[in-house]
């Protein structure tokens, strides 16, 4: 599979560690390294210290968004509901084609499908009462079960019929990894609106926001669109490493995605801009340089973890791919969210 580099910043190995280690005589061939760069200065408020890149087949990818959005505008029926932000789509291709660039084609456009409907869906609860709001994530949750058939025909039922179909495609196509990735959206939206109030301190949030900003999704998806499912023994040596790399990804959407959420009400604003200035008494300007700061040291962090990871599981081919693909992912999703039209709406 080739694919196009998105050339970061800084400078970085042109080719994943992983992939120096592939025999010659793989069957892992079709993965080739031939790339072509592309100067991303044209962005320059993207400060990631990750490399980029975007999938080589990202027109199939943009299918899956495509798909997800025609089914949503066949399920609401109200003039606002049909009104659809822009999600994944961006000036250098589609999200999850940066994100995952190295992912088998038809999973990443699965995988794209299922959380192009996630954000509609969550722009959908925005407008819901917090209360009621919680119950349609619960009932969304339990329509994961795929033995759990939704009734039919109301929209809340339809929505949940989706999620139900989502659950049963990912078990056809890899029911091992799929396991992992129903349980991430199920934890997702059990605790998307799980917390109720203001933070306090940002180091509270940060926490918080891992789950929220649909970072465990974002990974589960990761090892099952490259083929990969770790052990527990492996999940949990990189426990921490996801831990660091849910902090950078939280904070790096709340640092773009602020300029359009400034202007929401105060009870809908999950974002760490805010909750800087209140801590340490700044001016919003200074949050943000606080916020570039903050998001700069987790990625920091995530990278000294990453080596450390690899030394502990002895070079394993395996997981010197995971520790690669979480670099791209959270490149991909720094660059992305500097240019895209869901953030940069002026």
């Amino acid at each position: 599979m080739s694919v196009k580099v998105l050339t970061p910043t800084l400078a970085h190995s042109e080719r994943p560690s992983w992939l120096t280690k592939l025999p010659r005589n793989s069957s892992s061939r079709s993965v080739t390294t031939t790339t072509t760069k592309i100067d991303i200065s044209s962005s320059p408020s993207c400060i990631t210290t990750f490399p980029v890149r975007v999938h080589a087949e990202e027109p199939q990818v943009t299918l899956g968004a495509l798909a997800a959005r025609k089914t949503w505008l066949n399920i609401v029926s109200s003039g606002k509901d049909r009104e659809l932000r822009s999600h994944s789509a961006g000036p250098s291709g589609n999200f999850f084609a940066i994100t995952w660039p190295y992912g088998k084609t038809e999973r990443v456009k699965l995988a794209t499908e299922i959380i192009e409907t996630l954000w509609m869906y969550d722009d959908f609860a925005e407008d819901i009462p917090y209360s009621k709001a919680v119950e349609v994530h619960a009932k969304l949750s339990d329509s994961l079960e795929t033995d759990n058939i939704p009734e039919q025909p109301d929209r809340k039922m339809l929505i949940m019929g989706l999620f139900h179909g989502f659950a049963e495609r990912l078990l056809r196509m890899d029911e091992e990894g799929a396991t992992r990735v129903i349980d991430a959206l199920k934890l997702y939206l059990k605790t998307y609106d799980s917390k109720k109030g203001s933070f306090q301190a940002i180091q509270e949030y940060t926490e918080f926001r891992i789950v929220n900003v649909g970072f465990w999704i974002m990974e589960a998806f990761m090892q099952w669109t490259l083929g990969i499912c770790l052990t527990s023994e492996e999940q949990k040596l990189c426990h921490e490493f996801c831990l660091s790399g849910g902090r950078s990804m939280g904070l790096t959407n709340d640092l773009y995605s602020w300029n359009v959420e400034r202007n929401d009400p105060a009870d809908r604003q999950w974002n760490a801009v805010p909750i800087i200035m209140r801590q340490y008494d700044l001016s919003e300007e200074d949050a943000v340089v606080y916020l570039k700061g903050l998001i700069v040291q987790h990625e920091q962090k995530t990278r000294e973890i990453g080596v450390e990871v690899l030394r502990q599981c002895n070079g394993s081919n395996k997981m010197a791919k995971y520790v690669d693909a979480m670099g791209l992912m959270l490149g991909g999703n720094g660059f992305w969210s500097s240019n895209c039209p869901r953030y940069n709406n002026n």
